[in-house]
């Protein structure tokens, strides 16, 4: 099956609400490589006092912030706790599939969350199948109202009415003023700031690569994901790397625009082109690949389908391929001198996955 790849803006709006916000998604017909391999993407959007209504999706999946803060409720089937979580700017949250969740932005701006994963190959590969608790689209409105009042011990006139005051509900909806939400709890560990994490890579002039695995939330074991930012100032470089444990790699842009390099089977470029704020771009496993921001600046956002990412590392630095190898191998298989591979392996050993802008 070949791979189309490109960079896409979500061309799918699920739900959207004047002066609510709106939810939106790549659809595997405009993206088909979502449901080739698996892995979806979704964009939330709340404005002051916007709720998304409580739901559980068939996969799990990372939510980054990407502007404004934001509390989440989480109930696992497991325990029916109730967790409070507050998020804010820079923050990742793994949401497991079945949990069910709600979002409430209670602050004075507009939040906006980027969720992927992993998606489930049942209903609509590629992407997410939400199920609503409650409004129009809620489940109960399924059953029978002879179903509904025994389970909740109502008389029937009571049931119809409890089902009717949700028929006229969004998937979204505006808060009244006068309902106190609850108050998130700092006892929670499910959280990670990628603003306050230490880089695993910071270089001065080029930027910062900061990585969440299983061992910063172990949580992540049970997902088997994990996820990565990259910020790069204008005209540094991030790569060339790969995932090396048959994991791939789905990318939004949060910010900035830049030229991401994705090269293929038999050296083949199979994707070079200019990626820009708000768009989605997908690295199969084992292809090598590299961005560089353009002026401005560029910062991504990453999920990979691995709780541990394994990288080969083909750029600069002590963890790279290039140094790793023995020099005669080197003069062999680049059929160089002595005296280019002894340069080649001192300025590469300099260097790190992130590239300032070259002064040469």
């Amino acid at each position: 099956m070949d791979l189309i790849l490109a960079s896409k803006k979500a061309d799918k709006t699920i739900v959207e609400v004047e002066g609510v916000g709106g939810y939106y998604t790549w659809s595997s017909t405009h993206f088909p490589v979502l449901s080739q391999k698996k892995v979806a993407a979704g964009l939330l959007v709340l404005q002051p006092r916007g709720f998304a209504q409580p739901h559980y999706a068939d996969s799990s999946k990372i939510g980054y912030v990407c502007e404004g803060e934001c509390i989440v409720g989480l109930i696992s089937p497991e325990d029916s706790k109730e967790e409070i979580i507050k998020i804010q700017k820079g923050d990742a949250l793994p949401v497991t599939m079945g949990a069910v969740s709600w979002w409430y932005n209670g602050g004075n701006s507009e939040v906006t969350i980027i969720f992927l994963g992993e998606s489930s190959d049942e209903y609509t590969p590629g992407e997410y199948c939400y199920f609503f608790l409650t409004g129009a689209a809620g489940i109960l409105n399924g059953f029978y109202n002879e179903f509904i009042s025994q389970i909740f011990h109502m008389t029937e006139t009571e049931s119809e009415k409890f089902i009717k005051d949700q028929s006229s509900s969004n998937l979204l909806i505006k808060i009244n003023e006068g309902i106190k939400m609850p108050d998130p709890s700092n006892k929670h560990k499910l959280v990670f700031n990628f603003d306050s994490a230490k880089p695993s890579v910071e270089v001065k002039n080029g930027g910062v690569f900061t990585t969440l695995t299983g061992k910063n939330l172990p949580m992540l074991g049970d997902l088997g994901q994990s996820a990565n930012r990259v910020v790069l100032e204008g005209g540094a470089l991030f790569g060339p790397i790969f995932t090396a444990d048959s994991s791939v790699q789905l990318s939004y842009v949060t910010k900035g625009s830049g030229r991401v390099e994705i090269v293929g089977l038999l050296g083949k470029n199979v994707l070079g082109t200019i990626v820009k704020e708000g768009e989605l771009f997908f690295v199969p496993k084992f292809f090598p690949f590299a961005v560089r921001a353009e002026a401005g600046g560029m910062e991504f956002f990453s999920v990979i389908t691995s709780s541990k990412q394994v990288y080969g590392q083909l750029s600069g630095g002590k963890k790279s391929i290039w140094e790793a190898a023995s020099p005669s191998v080197l003069e062999a298989s680049l059929n160089a001198s002595p005296t280019v591979i002894q340069s080649f392996k001192s300025k590469n050993a300099t260097g790190a996955v992130i590239a300032p802008p070259s002064t040469i």
